[in-house]
């Protein structure tokens, strides 16, 4: 399995692209959220999201559909790459994380949480940032 960070910034960030990961393994490849300056090159056969209401949403369903694809948070399988959404504390909406799970190990996406999701223990590896919010972050409207 290879993962390869594509972007480590936020939404409108002036500096860094949009957090991104591409999980690929034995042909297969998931795109897990990203955006603007932070895509993978080539075929994509998910592109998968933490936020469907996040500040990028267009531009991720632009750049989804230029693949045939359309971002969303959901579960992905193929072969023994699987990726599960996990629901996170983190907004006033559903936000997940995904544990990834392949022989070579398991490994946890959660960008972004209030409290750290108890389905994260014991993972391999653990891509996170939980910038220290002391409420769970409430939309507007």
């Amino acid at each position: 399995m290879r993962l390869i960070t594509l972007g480590v910034g936020a939404a409108n960030s002036p500096r860094y692209a949009p957090a991104g990961l591409l999980v690929a393994r034995r042909g297969v490849r998931v795109m897990l959220d990203g955006g603007p300056g932070a895509t993978a090159s080539g075929r994509l056969d998910a592109w998968l999201v933490t936020d469907e209401w996040a500040e990028l949403r267009s531009q991720l369903r632009r750049l989804a559909a230029e693949r045939g694809l359309h971002p969303h948070a959901g579960s992905f399988q193929r072969g023994a790459l699987r990726i599960d959404a996990r629901p996170v504390v983190h907004t006033s909406h559903p936000t997940f994380g995904y544990r990834i799970e392949a022989p070579e190990g398991t490994v946890v996406w959660a960008p972004e949480f209030l409290e750290f999701p108890s389905w994260a223990r014991g993972a391999t590896l653990m891509f996170a940032e939980a910038a220290g919010w002391e409420r769970p972050i409430r939309f507007a409207g």
